[in-house]
């Protein structure tokens, strides 16, 4: 197989920093400047409008949901400014016991949104709501294991926040775990398994099909015939798992 047409995920330790590389290609860290304020420094917010109003007096009460739209509206804003705001009802929410909300602080810390990038304070707040079963939180730890970040690498451990990603219908855990096999990253070089995952993936995840097909030119029409077969078998036994769309929102946020 041409190792070129295989794409590689370019890997921020968030999951939505996703990009094509080579498979000699290293990761890259691309934080954005240094925003001038912080979780701890919330700055005014900006003018609400009367439906943006009725959410932030729900917030006020104590309605996870609003609380969660509310750090959204203020991420999506743009304007970095306006991550305190973000921090401060992602904290509300996550003191409710939203695992999403604990994983998007670790977002937060983990690509310097508003403070200084700590992967080390990231990987608290992923492996608080990956203890809720967060699918994003126990991908970014898979991440974090595969590239020693804030952990000593190991790949045994990657391979295992990512499988349990993977299950939850996680596609960007699924391509993850293609990858391992087709690079024999801690196991065996296993074209079938990497087929498989890649099927399993689908278009949930931009480049898997392309690795898919691109690994079948290196497999016999057999080991096709096994691979599909090993995804049908997994979609069949995880029948009662939703796969979780694309994502569509700010890089690292859900």
């Amino acid at each position: 197989m041409n190792q070129s047409l295989v794409f590689t995920i370019l890997l921020l330790s968030t999951i939505m920093t996703l990009s094509a590389c080579t498979e000699d290609d290293k990761p890259v860290d691309a934080k954005p400047e240094a925003p001038a304020s912080t979780p701890e420094q919330v700055s005014t917010p900006p003018p609400l409008n009367p439906e943006q109003s009725a959410l932030l007096e729900a917030a006020e009460h104590g309605d996870l949901d609003a609380q969660l739209a509310l750090g959204k509206l203020y991420i999506v804003e743009g304007d970095h400014q306006h991550y305190g705001n973000a921090s401060k009802w992602y904290h509300l929410a996550a003191d409710q016991g939203s695992a999403q909300a604990l994983f998007n602080i670790g977002v937060i810390h983990d690509k310097g949104y508003g403070v200084e990038s700590d992967w080390e304070e990231a990987a608290k707040w992923y492996r608080k709501s990956a203890e809720l079963g967060f699918p994003d939180a126990l991908f970014n730890l898979g991440v974090m294991y595969e590239y020693g970040q804030a952990v000593p690498q190991d790949y045994a451990k990657a391979r295992e926040y990512y499988l349990m990603a993977a299950e939850k219908g996680d596609p960007s855990a699924q391509f993850s775990m293609g990858l391992l096999y087709d690079k024999a990253l801690g196991l065996e070089k296993d074209f079938v398994q990497a087929y498989m995952w890649w099927d399993i993936a689908g278009d949930g995840y931009i480049h898997a099909q392309h690795n898919r097909d691109s690994v079948a030119e290196d497999m016999t029409p057999e080991q096709i015939s096994e691979a599909k077969q090993l995804a049908d078998a997994w979609r069949e036994a995880h029948a009662d798992v939703e796969q979780l769309p694309a994502q569509e929102f700010l890089p690292g946020f859900e």
